[in-house]
């Protein structure tokens, strides 16, 4: 009777998302859990800023520099070109960059060989950010920390230490890419990427706040659904 235990290397990929779930929820229960959870919410800070960072190259802008502060906030200073449309979706790209990060981390889970492959690529990306966006101590030092542990771990690491370290950066980056958004219901009106888009386009900061936590949450879940869910009602609906 072939073996059953979690960790069998014969065990689908797919089940250490689910690992990864388990031990996100069991960690966020301790009185540890904000210093267990650090360096992820780090590394999700990192992702937003990088997400302003690509649509700012991508609308034709220029990226000054990228700080990352110890209370996990994060700032992109850029020169971007007049215009409501590209300010706009650099001030978007942040918070909704986070969740499509998450959803394609969440797809890449289900395959096995991509995990050395997404690893490796992540950890080169951190390094280029380094050389040219990054710009304050602290931030630097997260994002080299990261880099170095994500590239080793890739080249020398254990098969299923990567696959669980790739499902826990999607389960974290997931939670966190909606769990961030909360703060702009909170922090000063002058002072965020709501507060940008209201200046454009004069809707209440509260409203693009809502709507991105919506679009985060429909994407995350319909990315949940396709690459799990679905499967499972398959598999269901075949058996006899």
């Amino acid at each position: 009777m072939p073996s059953t235990r979690f960790f069998s290397p014969r065990r689908p990929f797919g089940n250490w998302f689910w690992l990864a779930v388990v031990v996100s929820l069991l960690i966020s229960l301790t009185p540890w859990a904000q210093f267990l959870l650090y360096p992820f919410r780090l590394f999700t800070t990192w992702v937003h800023e990088c997400g302003h960072a690509l649509m700012t190259v991508l609308v034709g802008g220029r990226v000054t520099s990228i700080t990352i502060q110890p209370d996990t906030s994060g700032l992109t200073r850029s020169l971007v070109p007049v215009g409501r449309v590209a300010r706009g979706l650099v001030a978007s790209s942040g918070y909704l960059g986070a969740a499509v990060v998450g959803c394609l981390l969440m797809a890449a889970t289900r395959v096995e060989k991509w995990s050395h492959v997404i690893l490796l690529s992540i950890g080169a990306f951190m390094f280029l950010t380094l050389v040219f966006w990054m710009r304050n101590l602290f931030g630097f030092a997260v994002v080299l920390a990261w880099g170095v542990a994500l590239i080793t771990l890739a080249r020398r690491g254990i098969a299923n230490a990567r696959r669980f370290l790739l499902s826990l950066l999607a389960v974290q980056v997931a939670l966190n890419s909606v769990y961030d958004i909360r703060i702009l219901f909170l922090i000063d009106r002058g002072r965020s990427d709501a507060a940008t888009m209201a200046q454009l386009f004069l809707l209440p900061s509260w409203v693009w706040a809502t709507s991105w936590m919506l679009m985060s949450v429909a994407m995350l879940g319909a990315t949940l659904w396709m690459t799990r869910g679905r499967a499972m009602g398959g598999a269901r609906s075949t058996r006899r």
